[in-house]
């Protein structure tokens, strides 16, 4: 080997070790990036084969309608909820007898008091018919005898009712429960009543009249419950004019407020 060749040789040795300490990089440098990407890469294609396993192990699945309570028990926890809404008191072709007492609560001159009697028939939950007979007792208060007494004004201007019996639509919408003292879930119905009966005065007069009212019952059990009930009764009411001493209708209406206890018959053969 020449001189000349040897020095070419020494020279493309050094200017190729020094192009691959410029130009490639360490491989401890590189090791830890891959080793990194490679862990992505894994979790990745894991949560994507898991996502997949779920969707065709849903798809595969029967949606279950629950018809029955025994059949809660196929639904999967968490994932399939069945909310099951009934009244706890059922009316449908039932009857309910009532006995409640009843005090008038926009009389200004008589104390009126009474009882009730309540018959009322279901079609539906929601719908009925109700018949009410009501016995009404009044008493005058210190301020009308004192006007008959004292200042010598008669008192046969005043509405004074004797009775009312009238019959009623029954339309129970709302229903839902109570908890009583934190010890007990009370069931309860309210319910509206417009109707329409007679109403029978001090003077022997049988009037016709429009009733408005609502309520709400608490069921007890499937036969026996607790009501109250406001009831408007509206009439045109036969009064005798203290000037000239005759007759004249007057525009009257009674606020009846009643509390009671209903009888629900005959036994429920459902729920």
């Amino acid at each position: 080997m020449t001189t000349a060749t040897a020095k070419f040789v020494f020279l493309a040795v050094i200017l190729g070790a020094m192009s691959g300490g410029i130009c490639s990089k360490p491989s401890y440098a590189q090791e830890p990036a891959d080793e990194v990407e490679s862990l992505y890469d894994r979790f990745e294609d894991k949560e994507e084969k898991e996502s997949q396993s779920r969707q065709e192990a849903k798809k595969s699945q029967k949606t279950i309608k629950p018809s029955h309570i025994s059949d809660l028990a196929q639904l999967s926890p968490f994932e399939d909820i069945a909310v099951i809404q009934r009244r706890f008191l059922p009316k449908t072709n039932r009857f309910e007898a009532s006995l409640v007492g009843t005090i008038a609560t926009n009389n200004a001159f008589f104390n009126t008091n009474g009882a009730a009697l309540k018959a009322a028939y279901f079609f539906k939950e929601k719908y009925g018919l109700e018949f009410t007979y009501m016995f009404i007792n009044s008493q005058e208060r210190t301020i009308t005898e004192n006007l008959l007494n004292v200042q010598q004004i008669q008192t046969s201007s005043f509405v004074e009712p004797k009775n009312y019996m009238g019959l009623s639509f029954k339309w129970s919408p709302i229903y839902g429960k109570v908890a009583w003292l934190d010890n007990r879930i009370v069931p309860f119905d309210i319910y509206f009543t417009p109707g329409f009966g007679m109403t029978k005065t001090a003077l022997g007069k049988s009037e016709m009249t429009a009733s408005l009212g609502f309520g709400q019952n608490f069921g007890l059990s499937k036969n026996w419950a607790i009501r109250w009930d406001f009831n408007w009764n509206f009439y045109q009411a036969t009064v005798i004019n203290q000037t000239t001493s005759l007759e004249e209708n007057k525009f009257h209406s009674d606020l009846f407020l009643s509390l009671g206890a209903s009888w629900y018959f005959p036994e429920a053969d459902y729920r």
